[in-house]
């Protein structure tokens, strides 16, 4: 069965500086992989190129066997691609409501009118927000602010779904409500590629982790095989620890 999600020899320079080097990666329907790595190690980057934020300076990037690294952002949307954000990206002259509703003109099935309005107070109900609509996204905490990213991206009915860092800030009771929510998400097959600090949430929704230091991949498998590697201990807390 052909990968949802194929990354073969994948570069990214900038200047002089490597941010990634030559990864490549393979990742099925349904699975929920974690990108894990220390900061700088260019798992961001990566998520930029696959989402055509960037293009690769080298390298292929599929998706479901069709060749997307040479697709605009908005293309690669059409494809089946959403995207969270480090940093929360809204709309503050709209309502929250019209926030999700601009993504539905963007995603695999393009909608608009009545039809638009319904998915997107579904998607707000699934995040918590649906008494929400009406107001301003200015008006809602940083950590609703993500939660509207979050059905945002939904809204464009992604078969991959990036998120970077989305639990980043989170109260522990936050927390435990966010991981029900990916896990919900995983149920209903959504494949969903989780950059991640976080480790008690990527032990709960990640089977298989992949992690990367000085931009390349230096494992890949289960994820409390992953976590015990000495390269990855080293990596994240020097090599007296490896």
């Amino acid at each position: 069965m052909t990968p949802l999600l194929e990354i073969e020899g994948v570069e990214k320079n900038f200047g002089g500086l490597v941010a990634v080097n030559k990864v490549s990666l393979a990742i099925r329907q349904s699975e929920t992989v974690g990108l894990l790595g220390p900061n700088g190690s260019g798992k961001t980057t990566l998520l930029n190129m696959i989402s055509g934020a960037v293009a690769p300076s080298a390298g292929l990037i599929r998706l479901r066997g069709e060749k997307i690294s040479s697709l605009s952002p908005h293309r690669i949307s059409h494809k089946g691609v959403a995207r969270t954000f480090q940093l929360v990206r809204i709309l503050p002259s709209l309502s929250v409501r019209e926030n999700v509703v601009t993504a539905l003109a963007f995603g695999t099935n393009p909608l608009w009118g009545d039809a638009a309005t319904r998915l997107a107070m579904e998607k707000l109900e699934l995040v918590g927000l649906e008494t929400r609509a009406l107001e301003r996204p200015g008006n809602l905490t940083y950590i609703d602010q993500k939660r509207l990213e979050l059905a945002r991206a939904l809204a464009s009915q992604p078969a991959l779904l990036l998120l970077d860092e989305w639990l980043a800030g989170l109260n522990p009771t936050e927390l435990d409500a966010s991981i029900g929510l990916i896990q919900t998400l995983k149920s209903e097959g959504i494949c969903i590629l989780l950059v991640e600090h976080i480790m008690a949430a990527v032990r709960a929704l990640c089977e298989r982790s992949i992690v990367m230091n000085v931009g390349a991949v230096i494992a890949d498998g289960p994820t409390e095989v992953v976590l015990k590697e000495d390269a990855v201990i080293k990596a994240y807390l020097g090599e007296d620890y490896a």
